[in-house]
């Protein structure tokens, strides 16, 4: 995942710096909008997202706890011509998503980006969690056979011990490393029908390109999510410093799920 690749398997990225609570974020909607508009997102919107307030009363622990509160939390949208690529900022947080990566560097560069002009019009005090997620699609030209020569076998679940005529519809691994920088989520799917997305994560605003489109049959999905948690002063060069290091973490597990066979095809 480090050099450009002709036919790289990512489908969706997504970055995201979360930081101290804005709640007036919709009186500088205007004023980032402007500059959003002028580095190439024109497409503006407005929503809401919901969220539940978890905060435990405060009084006498002998009385009943309320019920969790539903909170509807302010979203502004910002997203390329072509809708490919897209910013969402919140009162807590900025996400940058994309499904048409190019390189690492030229995706920190856009996130950054628009992180600084958030930046510019509220005035950020600190950042707590910066987080990196990506999708890959592995999908091999002879199909369900193929899956052997492009996974290593550990990610590959039940299928290579099970009779030819058993059919697995299933399959899923999940892994949690922790590195000196960052903690690491990899997960595998395999799973046959239309390319897909985790529960977890739904792409807003953005569209798939064409040529993930078309994959419907047994596929791999290679989840891959890196984050550094910690209250740190807001300076978007340390900022970009850490995702780095996430984007370090991720590729060692990525490299540890495929097989030199698999980055040999996608590079030509």
């Amino acid at each position: 995942m480090g050099e450009k690749m002709k036919n790289a398997p990512v489908y969706f990225a997504i970055a995201q710096a979360r930081h101290n609570p804005v709640l007036r974020l919709g009186s500088y909607a205007a004023d980032i909008q402007d500059r959003m508009r002028k580095v190439g997102y024109p497409d503006f919107k407005k929503g809401v997202s919901m969220a539940f307030n978890l905060m435990p009363q405060i009084g006498d622990t002998s009385q009943p706890q309320n019920p969790p509160v539903v909170e509807q939390v302010e979203r502004l949208m910002f997203f390329s011509t072509d809708n490919t690529k897209g910013f969402i900022v919140e009162q807590n947080a900025l996400s940058f998503q994309t499904t048409e990566y190019d390189t690492f560097e030229t995706f920190a560069d856009e996130f950054i980006k628009g992180l600084g002009i958030v930046h510019e019009c509220v005035t950020l005090a600190h950042s707590e969690r910066i987080g990196l997620r990506y999708l890959d699609a592995i999908v091999p030209p002879n199909g369900e056979a193929g899956l052997a020569d492009y996974l290593v076998p550990g990610v590959l679940g039940l299928s290579s011990k099970l009779p030819d005529e058993v059919q697995v519809s299933h399959s899923f691994t999940e892994t949690h490393i922790r590195t000196a920088e960052c903690v690491v989520l990899a997960r595998t799917i395999i799973q046959a029908g239309p390319l897909g997305f985790p529960m977890d994560l739904q792409p807003i605003g953005v569209n798939i390109a064409e040529r993930f489109k078309s994959i419907n049959g047994v596929h791999a999905i290679v989840d891959t999510d890196a984050s550094i948690e910690g209250r740190h002063l807001f300076e978007l060069d340390a900022i970009k410093l850490q995702l780095k290091m996430l984007r370090s973490g991720i590729g060692m597990a990525f490299d540890a799920i495929v097989t030199p066979t698999a980055v040999a095809a996608w590079k030509k």
